[in-house]
């Protein structure tokens, strides 16, 4: 079993990988760089601009997001 590891939005913010987040109100979100979007099931689809409307919670890198992480790693020697 593949351990899925978790970050907060504090190291999205920092290290600008393209993540996923569950809001507690079952809202949906993906953050990338300084842009994001929300898809909320009551209001539908919208861009996110402001980081402070991300959720303070556990956020999970995408695909590409895990290899925006991986490129950014110093290769080992």
């Amino acid at each position: 079993m593949t351990q899925v590891r978790t970050y907060t939005r504090d190291d999205v913010l920092r290290l600008g990988f393209e993540a996923l987040c569950m809001g507690v109100d079952g809202a949906r979100y993906l953050w990338h760089g300084q842009y994001g979007l929300i898809e909320d099931p009551e209001t539908g689809t919208r861009l996110l601009l402001d980081p402070a409307d991300m959720p303070d919670r556990q956020w999970v890198a995408t695909a590409w997001g895990e290899q925006e992480l991986s490129e950014a790693q110093p290769a080992a020697v």
